[in-house]
């Protein structure tokens, strides 16, 4: 990977460690932004579902 795509990576959230980490596993460019991506929404997800359950306690009690 050269400096322009690092940078470009940086740019978009990901960290030097995570570049680096998913560098050695043999991910591209592409595919590291698609994870990170991916990890987003994810964690949306997680965030909804949380609220929901809180949501749905606060009318059982």
């Amino acid at each position: 990977m050269n400096k322009q795509d690092n940078e470009e990576l940086l740019n978009q959230g990901l960290t030097q460690k995570e570049i680096n980490d998913l560098t050695q596993k043999g991910f591209t460019k592409e595919e590291m932004l698609q994870a990170k991506e991916y990890d987003k929404e994810i964690k949306k997800g997680s965030n909804f579902i949380s609220w929901l359950v809180d949501l749905i306690t606060w009318f059982i009690s």
